[in-house]
């Protein structure tokens, strides 16, 4: 077993993680999981990072995972700087910014039904994407075409697809094109030189994904051109864990969004909001602004903002308590089991 812990940026976490390093382990020595990756960091950037892979798997601190649906948390931060600018306004029309979005109900479309999956819009299946072998303005063009199945705002439905709106909202603002205007706006400028939808560049450090393409090359490869051409903002990122961290410290500290967006974000956005399974249950979810709310009253606290992907990934931001969590593993569809584990642990350690 190959462990690593590593601190990120101005210091070393003055918290004992010995516990939650425990729990890790234990799952990757048991098999639960192949490998994984999890770190900390608080406000002033003082951060460690884990990391643990039996041989002759290798991950390390600058191993690349693929973070799949924890790039919506990546956009919806970018989204509201565009808010925060009053560039963006979330109740209006999305038409107002992508003027050929309109027709057949879809003037009643916002950026918070976008951000809260409560658009109506229909999902475009990775499955057909992939057989269709789409780019990212065919995804744009078939949303584009796309209409309400129900009134937006009336019901919840997970959806990715329908993040392209938010993604070419941001670049005709900018003037710019996806995915550059990600780039320029946000992940340049935080340092996350890693994050990227493009990483066939970063192969020799990707971690790939047990269940789709892990041990398969030319899987992998198909994946990688695949995930390159669509860009999709509602899931097809890239990263490392120092990435993610500082992204959490840039909500954390202040420097990235007012605290009235980052409130926003973490807020439960849809109360009494209906989620209609295909067997017709009927369930109701905590969804903040492109975030997800934590859930069952845990991780605990108002403020707790979290997302997490297919592929294993998972991010925490607690305001309240000053701290960012990532976690990244290589499973697709892989239980949260063990990352509740360890940030369990990490909320114990916790100096408050």
């Amino acid at each position: 077993m190959t462990t690593s812990v590593l601190p990120l940026g101005t210091g070393e976490l003055e918290w004992d993680l010995s516990h939650a390093v425990d729990v890790a382990t234990r799952a990757v020595a048991d098999g639960v999981l192949p490998c994984l990756a999890f770190g900390v960091v608080d406000g002033d950037g003082r951060s460690e990072i884990v990391t643990l892979a039996p041989p002759p798997l290798e991950v390390h601190d600058d191993s690349v995972f693929f973070i799949a649906s924890v790039t919506k948390a990546v956009v919806a931060t970018a989204v509201m700087q565009y808010v925060d600018e009053g560039r963006l306004d979330l109740h209006v029309p999305m038409r107002r910014y992508v003027p050929d979005f309109a027709g057949d109900g879809r003037e009643a479309v916002t950026a918070w039904h976008l951000l809260t999956h409560t658009s109506g819009l229909p999902d475009m299946p990775v499955e057909q994407m992939r057989s269709e072998r789409p780019t990212y303005r065919r995804v744009l063009r078939e949303t584009l075409a796309s209409r309400p199945r129900w009134e937006p705002g009336s019901c919840y439905e997970y959806n990715s697809s329908a993040w392209c709106l938010l993604s070419e909202a941001m670049a005709r603002l900018s003037s710019s094109a996806w995915p550059a205007v990600l780039e320029d706006r946000l992940l340049r400028p935080l340092g996350m030189a890693d994050t990227t939808f493009d990483a066939r560049g970063l192969r020799r450090r990707i971690v790939p994904v047990d269940g789709v393409g892990a041990g398969n090359r030319l899987v992998a490869e198909v994946l990688l051109w695949f995930l390159a051409r669509v860009s999709l903002p509602g899931g097809g990122l890239f990263g490392t864990a120092p990435d993610l961290l500082r992204l959490g410290q840039a909500l954390l500290d202040g420097s990235l969004l007012s605290g009235a967006a980052i409130t926003d974000m973490a807020r439960q956005q849809i109360a009494g909001v209906p989620h209609i399974a295909e067997d017709g249950s009927v369930s109701y979810v905590e969804h903040g602004l492109g975030w997800r709310k934590s859930g069952g009253g845990w991780p605990p606290g108002e403020a707790v903002m979290t997302h997490g992907g297919r592929s294993g990934s998972r991010l925490w931001v607690d305001p309240e308590r000053g701290f960012a969590f990532v976690f990244l593993t290589n499973v697709w569809g892989a239980s949260s089991e063990v990352a509740i584990g360890v940030l369990d642990q990490v909320y114990r350690a916790h100096p408050d």
